[in-house]
């Protein structure tokens, strides 16, 4: 039998029946045998050399199309910027490059590093008139200029509205100050969404070429189909498409509709909401699927809106934002559950948690059936919270990254105590829960191996110890952003290992990740990246045989 291809190298297939392989048979895409390959002939044949190589990595929460917006953004992250003035400065010298009347867009500014938000009056001194619109690093805030409120109709910035399940910051005189948290942002970035399908499909080559370098194979999209968070717009399912067909797209995706797209259709008669035909999780191919319906139920840590029980520090009367009201949390997801959906909740807050375990609870006891429901993001979650979510059957995602990138952040906002309790790992893993491993990206960069480093680590950015109970052992972070991102969409009996039947999806790194120091684990490189079978990124560091 003539096959596609032999790969040989130094392989962790992730397989605990086969740990370690030393040749991978592959054919139309997918492995055909790992080491028994005697008797077949290949049309080609490579050796990766000594380089360790593992399971094409899976970030299992990563904002794709926010990705690639961003990459294409005036970058605003920390140490890009490091102060106000600069950050002005850098929306300065986009706007004279920009015609009039075209959008001066930022992304990942964080008032914890510059010493307060930027506002709409310090936005209009460097924008040139332009309209302005600039993210903060969690992706649940925005600051807008005097222009970008005109655009939507309040005039001076004393006409906009108050909006449920958001704040507007004002001064004074009631005039908006720029700042809007969570939905109070929603029109202005409506607004700012009105891009063509090519610009998003540019966004979205931006990202994919992003993540073919970091060895990321397979991503999970946490919220399309709409607008306003994300800043996606319609037709995106369209969008993402195109991008596949045209190889400018090249991970294999996982994509989740936000909550508010689904409807009850009219031949239901028991209020279940889904999407038009029935469409529900699992639909679609090994390049692009439906997983769970996302539904954003608080804000975010860093950005002091989370709902939590016990206020944030200096904070008495702040006790976060339910984006959701918890009643209708306990309607929407025993609902979507019915309907044949997965639910994936953004819960970042202890308070939110607990009421988005009670929704599943809910949903469980209506009608029990094999679900892995998700909270995304599981953060402030105290030892019973894990165990009920493990009793279950939920999955948390955390992401190990938010420990260096915004540990001394979370110490402040909520104390060292409370911050022991925050984005654990040991403690799900000892539950028996499948973690998976994500970035969040852009909220933080989508470099998995950085969150790898951090999850085994626990060190903030200041090098101070952030619960270091919650260490994990590399193989275990390996895990989780190979088997455990996989599980976590129902895909791993198709990727996350190296074994007969699955998707030839792999990664050669620049040094054996299972191997180096703790403290070098950050360093590790994709030297190259195969997608079934096919180079995607590093071919030229692949000396062929024939």
């Amino acid at each position: 039998m003539t096959i596609d291809s032999l790969w040989h190298g130094r392989f962790w297939t992730g397989d605990p029946t086969h740990p370690e392989a030393r040749t991978l048979a592959v054919h139309q895409g997918r492995i055909l045998a790992v080491d028994e390959v005697d008797g077949l002939d290949a049309a080609a044949e490579y050796d990766l050399g000594d380089a360790r190589v593992v399971p094409g990595l899976h970030d299992a929460h990563h904002h794709t199309m926010g990705t690639g917006e961003q990459l294409a953004n005036v970058d605003l992250r920390y140490p890009a910027v490091t102060s106000l003035d600069e950050l002005y400065e850098a929306l300065r010298r986009r706007a004279e490059t920009l015609p009039p009347g075209a959008w001066v867009r930022g992304s990942g500014y964080d008032q914890n590093r510059l010493g307060a938000h930027p506002t709409a009056e310090g936005l209009d001194a460097v924008t040139g008139g332009r309209p302005a619109i600039i993210e903060h690093v969690s992706h649940h805030m925005i600051v807008a200029n005097t222009r970008a409120f005109e655009l939507v109709g309040a005039t001076g910035r004393l006409g906009y509205p108050d909006v449920a399940g958001g704040r507007v910051v004002r001064d004074s005189a009631g005039r908006a100050e720029g700042l809007l948290q969570e939905a109070a942002g929603e029109l202005i970035q409506l607004e700012a969404a009105k891009v063509t399908q090519e610009e998003a499909i540019e966004s979205l080559r931006l990202a994919s070429d992003q993540a073919l370098a970091y060895g990321l194979t397979s991503l999970t999209e946490p919220g399309i189909l709409v607008g306003g968070a994300m800043g996606v717009n319609s037709p995106v399912l369209d969008t993402y498409q195109r991008a596949i067909e045209t190889n400018r797209l090249r991970p294999r995706m996982t994509v989740m509709p936000f909550h508010q797209v689904l409807h009850e259709l009219d031949l239901n008669s028991d209020g279940l909401r889904t999407l038009d035909l029935g469409v529900r999780t699992g639909f679609g191919d090994d390049r692009l699927r439906f997983g769970p319906v996302k539904i954003i139920s608080d804000g975010s840590l860093i950005g002091r809106s989370a709902a939590v029980h016990d206020c944030f520090c200096g904070e008495p009367e702040n006790r976060g934002i339910m984006v959701v009201d918890p009643e209708e949390l306990l309607e929407l997801v025993p609902a979507y559950h019915r309907a044949g959906w997965t639910v994936a909740t953004h819960a970042i807050g202890d308070r939110a948690i607990d009421h988005a375990l009670e929704a599943v609870a809910a949903a469980q006891s209506a009608l029990p059936r094999r679900a892995r429901h998700r909270i995304e993001h599981f953060a402030i979650a105290t030892d019973a919270q894990v165990a009920r979510a493990a009793e279950l059957g939920v999955i948390p995602v955390p992401q190990g990254v938010f420990i260096s990138e915004f540990g001394d952040g979370i110490i402040d906002a909520i104390g060292p105590e409370r911050a022991r309790g925050t984005y654990r790992m040991r403690s799900l893993l000892d539950a028996g829960i499948v973690v998976p491993g994500s970035t969040d990206s852009p909220v933080s960069d989508a470099n998995p191996f950085v969150s790898m480093h951090d999850l085994v680590n626990r060190k903030t950015s200041s090098g101070a110890d952030f619960a270091p109970e919650e260490k994990v052992a590399i193989a275990e972070a390996l895990r989780a952003y190979t088997f455990g991102s996989a599980h976590a969409v129902g895909r791993e009996e198709h990727v996350g290992t190296l074994r007969a039947g699955q998707l030839a999806d792999f990664v050669a790194l620049s040094q054996d990740i299972l191997a180096v120091e703790p403290e070098r684990i950050r360093d590790t490189q994709a030297r190259v990246t195969v997608i079934g079978g096919e180079p995607v990124h590093g071919a030229e560091a692949i000396p062929g045989l024939r």
